[in-house]
């Protein structure tokens, strides 16, 4: 099963996280392993984030999901003492 999100929020935030890292599209895309193009397309609308894919970026960016997909205003879990 694939779960596909198509929220504006997810581009917003990756394309902060990808400028606060000074990440370029082509070097996240090898890494997260997209094509360039294909990343391209998702940060514009004309493709949709699998799962697959948000894991992967949330991972390589060390955030949650819940930030990236705008669940959430902490980049990380909140810890409970």
């Amino acid at each position: 099963m694939v779960l596909v999100c198509t929220s504006g929020v997810i581009s917003d935030r990756l394309r902060e996280l990808m400028r606060q890292q000074h990440i370029t599209q082509r070097s996240l895309a090898s890494e997260i392993g997209l094509s360039s193009q294909l990343l391209n397309a998702k940060l514009h609308g004309r493709a949709n984030y699998t799962s697959r894919d948000l894991v992967r970026i949330a991972d390589f960016f060390d955030v949650s999901l819940d930030y990236l997909t705008g669940r959430s205003n902490y980049a990380k879990p909140l810890e409970v003492a």
